[in-house]
């Protein structure tokens, strides 16, 4: 793979229910799915080996940006690191663009605001309860030297959330949100308020906004610019944006009136203010978006409209009058733009026809244009084709090009993993860089447990991992990708959501041959619903499970039996049937299939979310075998010891209780009652080396009573492998 590449965004998929959309892969016949669970019993046994004990990454999400006059860049948002050192939704990058190795009051949620006053204290606003040492209330004032300890005295304490900040050239702080309450007094959605002492709010500015207010910024002359979603401001009718004095009176004859959202402003110095939101009329005029409003009166510049096709979400204007614009759109200005745009501030705003950072991966949130430079928060992963997480710091000529990597980050998880032996174990999920090293996607763990930076045995399948989540490569494929198993002679077979790959339709199951190209000839056509589950067996057959209706033209509910080889013929007797998805498969040395997934009925029985098939045959269930489980089974493996490992969502298997990841007896079905690691949170992939070692990824954070970033070695026993890794 290579990091210059522009990746396409990620999919929002039709998965189960997450934190955000989340591509889920998964390899060696375990269904991954992101889902959240319970904190696991307090018997744990065996504890993972130490090693691997990787630290995944993906972008964190960058909502405000400030520039200290000593040329220090400050950002808040919600991360935990900052190119890998902790970093809790604050932090601060010396003027040599390095992160600040003492700054770090760590507010204890998401960041708004930012504003600074010229004594060089920043004032942070956002939805947090704590900052520098004290307990503060969605705003506080920190040292911007130092390690940022809050103000002990300025606390005014809004009881909701703050969305802007300005600071006026007396010192006086505006605060703008969402709040009915602060300093102790009665304010709507925005206030005044001292920058020093305890914060006290000014008793005569009360211009009470009927909602939300969204964006802040402060003239020369003390005149105070809001943009929001209220409908009257100090009682007068003003649609989404208004202008009001120092004094606190609304202005009488500044009202553009907007027909939408205002939630950006800026200043140009030169008698314009830019408005930026979710409106396509403002002062009288068709402006969809964004539009250039004069400051003496608030009529719209006849001229001036870049006309984007979607909202505009922030903006700056650097000291030559250019006009940096984000947010969702795909064209402005005359150009096609991805969401970040540099515009004109004279004329009709054509934008820059070489400027174009292009970010993707999500949209950008702040930006602040200083000295030649633009800098990007966001919610991104990529911009000026390069992998920037949440931050990026762009030149302000030319094509934009990133400047050195300052990534913002938060935590990800494992989502898959294969083991390959001689070559060590393959880890896919959506996660961009692990233990600081970029691997988006995808990457191969050495024997002994580090990163391998060279995975040259694996890059087919490793490209095709990453293509699937949205990293460029040699193999495009229309949809993600949920199945990996490999065969004898060096192929692999996957499954997914799909229905092309490098552009030849394949619907839901594929065949790579060990050259990494698309076997021409293997094409079973599944129908009715993806493929989530795969197993082989030594005999060349391949499982298949999922939610499909049919393969290869024959009726198969959730389950099939093909032919490895060839054109991926489907055994005309194996049939069992589920009655409901089924999301893990395993195969035996003696051939028969374990099957895991949400169903109640497979293979002619009733059977609670486990069974296990006849290999051959018809696939029935076998009649004495019956562990049952009360919630999803989404990992399956198998030991030639006469284990089979159970991971999921599931808290009871066999009857006993398991904190999503059991070992069974393979002859009875019984739970193992010794081995019990437990995890915090669902088990999406197992997989058995040949040492014993199991390896499960899922969305955990502690497992065996350590803890662990989505990925875990366990061994089948307590006793520890003296390397602590075993392929």
């Amino acid at each position: 793979m290579n990091p210059t590449r522009t990746p396409v965004p990620l999919r929002c998929l039709p998965l189960r229910a997450a934190r955000r959309p989340t591509a889920i892969i998964r390899f060696a016949g375990v269904l991954l799915a992101a889902l959240a669970g319970s904190i696991p019993a307090a018997a744990q046994s065996p504890a993972p080996l130490p090693r691997p004990d990787l630290h995944l990454v993906v972008n964190g999400s960058v909502q405000a940006l400030l520039r200290l006059p000593d040329g220090s860049l400050v950002f808040g948002g919600t991360f935990t690191s900052v190119n890998g050192q902790p970093r809790a939704n604050l932090a601060k990058l010396r003027p040599d663009g390095t992160l600040d190795p003492d700054w770090n009051p760590a507010p204890d949620r998401e960041v708004y605001a930012l504003a600074a006053d010229t004594a060089g204290n920043v004032y942070v606003g956002g939805w947090f309860y704590a900052i520098g040492g004290q307990s503060r209330t969605n705003l506080a004032k920190v040292s911007a030297t130092g390690t940022g300890t809050a103000d002990a005295s300025w606390n005014p304490a809004p009881d909701s959330f703050v969305y802007a900040l300005a600071v006026d050239a007396g010192g006086a702080v505006y605060a703008g949100g969402q709040f009915g309450m602060i300093g102790g007094q009665n304010r709507a959605n925005l206030a005044k308020l001292a920058g020093t002492g305890s914060g006290a709010v000014d008793a005569t500015w009360d211009p009470a906004p009927d909602s939300t207010v969204r964006a802040l910024t402060v003239d020369g002359a003390g005149n105070v610019y809001a943009g929001g979603q209220f409908f009257l401001v100090g009682g007068q009718a003003r649609r989404y944006i208004a202008r009001i004095s120092g004094g606190g009176v609304v202005d009488a004859t500044w009202n553009p009136t907007a027909s939408g959202l205002v939630g950006a402003l800026a200043l140009d110095g030169a008698g314009g203010v830019y408005a930026g939101g979710e409106f396509t009329t403002i002062g009288g005029q068709a402006r969809p978006y964004v539009a250039k409003l004069s400051t003496a009166n608030g009529t719209v510049d006849a001229g001036w409209n870049p006309a984007p096709d979607r909202r505009v979400g922030a903006l700056a204007v650097d000291a030559a009058g250019h006009v940096y614009a984000s947010g969702l759109f795909t064209t402005i200005g005359g150009q096609a733009r991805n969401g970040l745009a540099k515009l004109s501030g004279n004329g009709s705003g054509a934008a820059d026809a070489n400027w174009n950072p292009s970010p993707q991966g999500g949209q950008v949130s702040a930006l602040l244009a200083d000295a030649g430079r633009v800098y990007a928060g966001g919610s991104f992963f990529h911009v000026g084709g390069a992998y920037r997480l949440g931050l990026a710091m762009l030149s302000g000529s030319g094509v934009g090009a990133p400047g050195a990597a300052v990534d913002a980050e938060t935590p990800a998880r494992a989502a898959s993993l294969l083991l390959e032996r001689p070559y060590g174990m393959l880890v896919g999920g959506e996660f961009l860089k692990a233990n600081g090293i970029l691997a988006p996607y995808a990457l191969r763990l050495k024997s002994d447990g580090t990163i391998d930076t060279h995975p040259s045995a694996d890059d087919a399948i490793l490209a095709l991992v990453a293509a699937s989540l949205g990293e460029p490569g040699p193999l495009t494929i229309s949809g993600v990708l949920r199945a990996v198993v490999a065969l004898p002679d060096g192929s692999f077979v996957f499954g997914g959501a799909f229905t092309s790959v490098g552009g030849t339709p394949r619907n839901y199951l594929a065949k790579l041959r060990p050259n990494g190209t698309l076997d021409p000839d293997w094409n079973p056509n599944a129908a009715g619903g993806g493929v989530y589950a795969l197993a082989t067996d030594g005999a060349g057959n391949v499982y298949a499970g999922g939610r499909f209706t049919s393969v290869g033209g024959q009726p198969r509910n959730r389950l099939a039996k093909i032919a490895g080889s060839g054109t991926g013929a489907v055994d005309p007797a194996w049939n069992p049937g589920a009655d409901e998805e089924v999301s893990a498969l395993a195969v035996d040395a003696a051939g028969r299939v374990y099957a895991g997934g949400s169903f109640t009925h497979a293979g002619g029985q009733a059977r609670a979310r486990l069974a296990r098939l006849a290999g051959t045959g018809a696939g029935a269930a076998d009649p004495s075998w019956n562990p049952g489980a009360d919630r999803a089974v989404t990992a399956l493996a198998t030991d030639p010891a006469g284990w089979v490992y159970v991971g999921g969502k599931v808290s009871t298997v066999g009857g006993i209780g398991r904190d999503r990841i059991a070992r069974l007896d393979a002859a009875t079905g019984a739970v193992d009652p010794d081995w019990n690691p437990g995890a915090d949170a669902d088990v999406l992939a197992l997989a058995r080396a040949s040492s014993g070692v199991i390896y499960a990824g899922g969305r955990f954070d502690v497992i065996g009573g350590a803890s662990r970033n989505g990925l875990a070695a366990l061994p089948a026993s307590d006793v520890l492998f003296a390397d602590d890794f075993e392929p």
